[in-house]
Order: structure tokens, then sequence, then C-alpha cells
């Protein structure tokens, strides 16, 4: 049996590998540590490199032939980092195993979700039908504006063009230039093509679409190299814990720090809105020390006293009554009149306990503030970039371009 080192060092994951250390290589040497041309799939990077051509802000490509296409969503184990980028790749007629895959710049306007009010935001199953359409016409205008340069320079009419993957051919004379060939010459149109829905792929053209892709990030989730937050290192960092209200809404009335300021390493005790933070040199100091917090909180959240079950024939009844107002969330027509004058009305009631949304990480973030206060880079886990930016950008009192956000 032949093996290989993956990385050298202890880390954390090492740490927990124990007696099963070597099934777990055996498992990583036959399948999750393939190089990306053993393996046939798309890469991950963090930007498209120096000199590629951007021809829109979803796809820039390389003359080597690597195409990097920007993904809009957060990976939370759902395959959305892969999902996004191959609807693009289909309508480009991409050769998957060429394309890179990079985070997209947190911004709304450029890569909101159509289908979640227009934000970078992962949530509620909503991303693939959100991006859908848009994310098809963008592949599919890069493969317009391929076709349009490989006819100018053959000189050839553009509906005797096709492509196969990464390539435009001309059946007529023979000819096949790549996306990589075309990128040396290529001229971006200001205005991108128009593409009609009945354009795009129908499902039985779909060679990526429907089949069985390996989603990009699992061979690092395996081998142990992926990167979380709680992998960074920086020189000099501090680390902070927070010791949270009982319930949402409430605040620290009187807080008894003496036995946290006592733990060695800790070097400052915050008082926060909804929580008292501890600033130490290490996360165990930090963990002590929250620990040894003694904190009076105030009555004023509304969940003080709440009971789950005796909760539900309130809101039982709250669901039933369709002349309560409520706070919805989005809309389509009008509820009332239809239900008014409905001929038949169906009524079921569903009910299900509260279900956590737990994460196989602990919730962390990693910040580097400059000296002067003026940027920050930060690194973290989050299901809404923007929303992380200008969290941070608000904190420091600096505008959100001055915030580089690392996903992890």
């Amino acid at each position: 049996m032949t093996t290989h080192t993956l990385h050298s060092g202890i880390t954390r994951r090492q740490f927990m590998v124990g007696a099963a250390g070597f099934t777990f290589t055996v498992l990583v040497d036959g399948c999750a540590a393939l190089r990306t041309e053993e393996r046939g799939g798309a890469a991950l990077g963090t930007a498209p490199a120096d000199g590629s051509l951007k021809v829109n802000a979803w796809a820039s490509l390389s003359t080597d032939g690597t195409i990097y296409i920007a993904n809009p969503a957060v990976e939370m184990g759902q395959g959305s980092q892969t999902a996004i980028p191959l609807i693009i790749a289909e309508e480009m007629d991409a050769d998957w195993s060429r394309v890179v895959i990079v985070p997209a710049a947190p911004d709304d306007k450029v890569y909101g979700n159509p289908g979640f009010r227009g934000l970078m935001y992962t949530a509620g199953s909503a991303t693939v039908t959100g991006y859908w359409d848009v994310a098809r016409t963008f592949g599919a205008q890069v493969r317009r504006v391929m076709m349009e340069n490989a006819a100018r320079k053959w000189d050839v009419p553009l509906a005797e063009l096709s492509t196969e993957p990464s390539a435009v051919v001309h059946a007529k004379s023979g000819r096949r230039m790549s996306y990589g060939e075309i990128a040396a010459f290529a001229q971006i149109p200001a205005t991108a093509p128009a593409i009609k829905p009945e354009e795009l792929k129908n499902p039985e053209q779909y060679r990526l679409i429907g089949k069985d892709v390996m989603r990009v990030e699992l061979p690092t989730k395996v081998n142990g190299t992926a990167q979380y937050s709680i992998d960074v290192q920086l020189p000099g960092m501090l680390y902070g814990a927070v010791l949270r209200g009982p319930v949402e809404g409430t605040s620290p009335v009187a807080i008894d720090d003496a036995q946290a300021r006592a733990v060695p390493g800790v070097m400052r005790i915050v008082r926060m809105p909804f929580g008292v933070g501890v600033i130490a040199e290490t996360p165990w100091a930090a963990f002590d020390a929250k620990n040894a917090l003694k904190v009076t909180w105030d009555r004023r959240a509304r969940a003080f006293g709440h009971d789950s079950d005796k909760a539900i024939p309130v809101y039982s009844a709250a669901a039933r009554d369709l002349n309560r107002a409520g706070k919805p969330w989005d809309t389509a027509g009008d509820i009332a009149p239809a239900m008014r004058n409905a001929v038949k009305i169906y009524e079921s009631e569903y009910v299900c306990d509260y279900s956590y949304h737990a994460q196989m990480e602990p919730l962390n973030s990693v910040a580097s503030v400059s000296p002067t206060g003026d940027a920050c880079e930060i690194w973290c886990g989050t299901q809404s970039q923007t929303m992380a930016v200008a969290a941070v950008a608000k904190a420091l009192g600096i505008p959100v371009d001055k915030v580089k956000l690392n996903l992890t």
C-alpha cells in the first residue's frame, strides 16, 4: 500500500484522529485527496489570476484555459459553493475541470439573490431557485461573447458556430478554438448580449446539471486542509469570549468580575448591551474567566417564563385567526378576499418542535484591525457576506470597502 503525506505539523483535527488515523488515511488516499485533474472537477481559489479577462462580474478567463467563476453563496454543507458556479458553467459550456470557483465580492447590487430580497444571504432553501435564472443567463452571455469573437476572427456567420466544453467549433471548416485562445484577443462588448429564455439549454442538453458532480469543498473537509476561522493564527492576537444573557433581549444589570479578573492572562472585561465580554491572551483564559463571571440580568425580555408547550395552543389560535395582523416575510396576491370567496377550504394544522441550527464548529471569527483603525480584515463563517462586512464597518466607524472578508 502506498501512502501520501497530506500536510505536516499537528493540527486540531489530527489531535482528534487517534486510533482511527490509519483508516482515515486510507479513505483520503482512496478518493478525496485526488488532484483536480484526477477527479475531473472544479477547484477552489481566492481570486482570478492577474491578467485574466473579465467577461462579466461572474466569469473571467485566462489564456491558459482556466475559467474563474464567482460564487455569491456561502457553503454550509448544502452544496451552494458548487451549485451556482455549476449552473453558470453549464450555460457557458465550460470544461468543469478547468473551472476555479472564487468568492464573489460582498456587493448586494451585483451579487444579491433575486429570490431573497436582492440580498447576498444564503438561507431559506432559496439559493438555487433564486439564482437559477440569472446564473444561467450570465453563463450564456459568456458563451455568446466567446462565439462572437470567434466569428469575427474566422470571418464566419455566428449561426454556423457551436460550442463544446470550453471551445468554439466551426463544423463546416473543421476549425476549433478554445476559450483560452479566444481570451487572448477577445473584445468585451460594452453591453452584455441579450439572451432570450428559449436560447438557454434544454434539460436534455445538460452535461453538468443533474449529473453526479462532486462538491468542490468535500476533499478539503475530508483530508483536513479546509480552513475554518478558528484555525487562523495572527501575530500577537488576543482571544475573546462572550457570556450572553439567558434569553434574547436581556442586558446585564450588575457584574461581579472579581474572580474573572483573577484568571491569569485576562486583559479586560467588557460590558455589552447583550452580555459581558472577556478579552484574554489565550482562549482557555477567556473561557475560564467567562465561566467565573457573576451577572445579574434585567427582566425586560419577553421570553422570561416562556413555556414552549403552553405556547402551542396560543400560536395555533393566532394562525387560525385570519383577521389578526401579522408580519409577512413575503406576499403574493391577497389572501383575505381569496379565502372569503373560496368555494371550498381545506384545513390542517402542523406542529413541530423548535429545531436548533447546530453547526459542527463553534461559532467564531477573527478580526485584524489596522494600527490606525481605518481598515480591517476578517475571517468568519456567515450566511450573509454583506451583513458581516457592514457589521464590522459599523462597529469600527469605517467604510465597508475598508473591510476585507475571508469566508471560512
